[in-house]
């Protein structure tokens, strides 16, 4: 399968770390990231700023590599923060995959027909491939499901559990 173009959001970076899904990632997209995504990425926490994240230390460690690429839109998503904005105007100016978590935005860009997948999705298609046992995909699912909205997580347990019943696990 070819990798395809994707341009990353900040909540799907910081939510693919805490699943721990990052590394599959990159096995089947070629990742872009606006500026103002990787200054949210590697900004500094405000009541610790000494502190540095695992995913900020990944993300300086796959760019410094060059496996992330930085791509600005031309135009932004005015409604959004500037993440989001920047990250949903690369996506729909190149016609790239989107990877992002925040439900709003997420409503927002599959409203306007751009092809989105959030963190719970991603996490349900790996087990679909066969790349995740039933037992580390629902691991991984209760993982980022504190921070992830209701109706997202609510479909991705729904597709994860009847894809678990038809192969008679779980």
């Amino acid at each position: 399968m070819e990798k395809q173009p994707a341009v990353m959001e900040t909540s799907f970076w910081v939510l693919g770390h805490r699943g721990d899904v990052l590394s599959y990632l990159f096995r089947f997209f070629t990742v872009f990231v606006p500026e103002a995504v990787r200054l949210e990425v590697l900004a500094p926490d405000p009541r610790y700023p000494q502190r540095v994240y695992g995913y900020q230390e990944r993300f300086r460690l796959l760019e410094g590599q060059g496996v992330l690429s930085i791509r600005n839109p031309t135009q932004r998503w005015p409604e959004f923060h500037m993440g989001e904005a920047a990250a949903l105007g690369l996506a729909q100016e190149e016609g790239w995959w989107l990877l992002i978590n925040e439900q709003r935005a997420l409503t927002a860009a599959r409203q306007r027909g751009l092809k989105a997948v959030t963190v719970a999705e991603f996490i349900v298609y790996l087990y679909q491939a066969h790349l995740l046992s039933y037992r580390s995909a629902l691991r991984k699912l209760d993982e980022i499901a504190p921070t992830t909205g209701q109706r997202v997580m609510q479909a991705a347990r729904q597709a994860f559990l009847e894809l678990a019943y038809r192969r008679g696990e779980g």
